[in-house]
């Protein structure tokens, strides 16, 4: 006798984790008593395992497939991570349950399964990658801020779920999260995940990189990545402590960022300009970041500046003074370089 029926909206709810215990329960219940063994769909020939999971897969991916061009750009956005493993459970109880119910059925047409997928209400996902030579400053949708190097990626939800804010991340960026305590703020860059609930930290995490690097400037941070063994390693951060992932390796660690007379140009200072020249100020902010700053118009120099920044990193020192001087600049590794017109004199 076959097993009743149990809800599509149950299973759902339970591929998104969001079951309570005892719907858990309920579901494993269901699914152990298919057949009367819970391995079910492994007893079936490998080809119809294979055909099946295949065309599901085909089917998702074409879907998920990203455009080249734009570089902001929305596509269809339903598991931020562990795509196929969701998949592949919402494939193992559906397939299971319709041939336990109705052994006669074909069982190398998906068609119900594709269709679930396809009618599911996708949420719209934005990407965007600053393809320009110099730092930019991204604006999320809870006003929170990334300021991204060059290359660097950001995927995320138009609207932000009620209870969480995800995004993917690539390459290095210095996020300037707003505090919600209601809705705590997760970014993923590969294997490495990052939670926090309110803080400013700088992400370094690129795609082709064999270390991530996380720095903690303000707040909180709790930084957690698989072990070579799967099990979830974890580290808390608090401001001033990193924590280092080895991708190779999967090996994560934590320390004290170590103390160096000039400061990274994400970390934050008070400096004071009055009718400054410009090669002075760039002197000045080389003496206090970790940075070389050099001009493509060596006319431009001469350009006075007068300017109060209270706690302020590189990033935005450099965008105010570009914007007054109606100047530009590009970033290369620890190099920056200013171009624009001389100042006529006053």
């Amino acid at each position: 006798m076959p097993p009743p029926p149990i809800s599509p909206h149950l299973l759902d709810k339970y591929v998104r984790n969001q079951c309570t215990d005892q719907e858990k329960e309920q579901v494993e219940a269901w699914y152990a008593s298919l057949n009367g063994k819970p391995d079910f769909l492994n007893s079936l020939p490998e080809s119809q395992q294979q055909q099946l999971q295949q065309e599901t897969f085909e089917n998702i991916q074409s879907q998920l497939q990203p455009d080249e061009e734009p570089l902001v750009r929305p596509f269809p956005w339903r598991w931020v991570s562990g795509l196929a493993a969701s998949i592949a459970l919402v494939l193992g109880i559906y397939f299971t349950y319709r041939y336990a119910t109705n052994p006669h059925q074909p069982v190398s047409v998906p068609t119900t399964v594709a269709q679930q997928v396809k009618e599911k209400a996708p949420v719209t996902l934005i990407q965007f990658v600053n393809r320009e030579p110099r730092l930019v400053k991204f604006k999320l949708p809870d006003e929170s801020t990334v300021w991204m190097h060059s290359g660097a990626s950001i995927s995320y939800p138009k609207a932000f779920a009620a209870d969480k804010r995800q995004v993917v991340f690539s390459g290095e960026g210095f996020f300037d999260v707003k505090k919600d305590k209601n809705r705590p703020f997760f970014i993923e860059s590969g294997e490495m995940r990052i939670k926090v609930l309110g803080t400013s930290f700088n992400v370094k995490a690129p795609a082709s990189q064999p270390v991530f690097r996380i720095s903690v400037v303000t707040g909180r941070v709790q930084v957690s990545a698989p072990d070579p063994d799967e099990n979830e390693q974890q580290v808390i951060l608090k401001p001033q402590q990193q924590a280092i992932f080895e991708t190779a390796s999967r090996r994560l660690t934590s320390s004290a960022i170590p103390a160096q007379a000039k400061k990274e140009i994400y970390e934050p200072v008070t400096i004071v300009f009055e009718n400054a020249p410009l090669d002075q100020v760039a002197k000045k902010l080389e003496k206090r970041f970790n940075i070389q700053i050099r001009f493509s118009n060596p006319k431009i120099a001469t350009c006075l500046v007068n300017a109060d920044f209270e706690q302020q990193p590189l990033p935005f020192i450099m965008e105010m003074l570009c914007t007054a001087l109606d100047a530009t600049y590009t970033l290369s590794g620890k190099v920056m370089t200013l171009d624009g017109l001389p100042c006529e004199p006053e």
